[in-house]
């Protein structure tokens, strides 16, 4: 039987890989992109863990701000595999700080990635599919995408865009059997969420004096159990992909529509 075929935008590392895994795990072959070098230490051992389950992997070095790179990741994709059943818009950034005092530069940056280059990623996943008539595409925003969070204004601002593009996608989409949906996790155990700066974040946030980012991760943890809004949602992705029918009522998934 012919494996279906996922594509995950920053891939290498974090979310992604966890994503990526799970697929791979589920039976998929793997595309992955990423701004770091295929051959490097990082993103070459994680292509590795996804061969050892058994997935052909495809890593290609793509900076989504670039529509350039991004053309040249679809056509790679489609030529190695011929189709493209799942796109994981996953790749993002984000920077701390007050409204009043981010610079336009920094407003910038997280805009281009998070919101333009998951827009990037949707306007050739929907191409590709369209040829195909059947695909999901699964973009990643964040619970500060649904609930304003202090020092996390451009964030916020892109995760909330990614929600109205999902919808709106979803909606152009209607007909054509690819399904568009939106999974809004918390805070999520990587290397972005393993600096001075988040840990300061957080402190911020709740009125702590965590002393380092192990403290925050055991905070969040115990906190999943109590509210559902720390939900991570990482194991979310596989699932839309394969039951998105299916509705579930969790805070950290908003589902846009569903196959017609």
């Amino acid at each position: 039987m012919e494996r279906k075929v996922v594509l995950i935008t920053g891939g290498a590392m974090g979310q992604g890989k966890a994503h990526a895994l799970k697929f791979a795990e589920n039976g998929f072959d793997v595309v992955l992109a990423d701004m770091q070098d295929p051959e490097g230490e990082v993103f070459s051992g994680t292509v590795r863990e996804l061969e050892k389950v058994g997935a052909k992997v495809l890593a290609v070095k793509c900076n989504v701000t670039s529509d350039e790179d991004m053309k040249v990741l679809f056509e790679k994709a489609w030529d190695t595999f011929g189709r493209l059943d799942v796109v994981v818009a996953n790749a993002g950034v984000l920077n701390f700080g007050y409204t009043w005092e981010l610079t336009d530069a920094q407003v910038q940056k997280v805009i281009d990635i998070d919101l333009i280059g998951t827009w990037r990623t949707d306007k050739y996943a929907a191409i590709y599919m369209k040829k195909q008539g059947f695909g999901r595409i699964i973009n990643i925003s964040s619970t500060s995408g649904m609930y304003g969070t202090p020092k996390l204004a451009t964030y916020c601002m892109a995760k909330w865009g990614v929600r109205g593009l999902t919808k709106t996608l979803a909606q152009e989409l209607k007909g054509t059997g690819i399904v568009v949906n939106t999974v809004c996790p918390t805070k999520v155990k990587t290397p972005m969420c393993e600096t001075e700066s988040y840990v300061e974040f957080i402190n911020d946030l709740t009125g702590k004096d965590f002393k380092n980012w192990r403290c925050t991760t055991v905070f969040h943890s115990l906190m999943s159990r109590i509210s559902p809004i720390w939900y991570s949602g990482l194991a979310l992705a596989v699932r839309l992909a394969s039951s998105a029918e299916e509705i579930l009522h969790l805070t950290s998934a908003h589902f846009s529509s569903k196959a017609v």
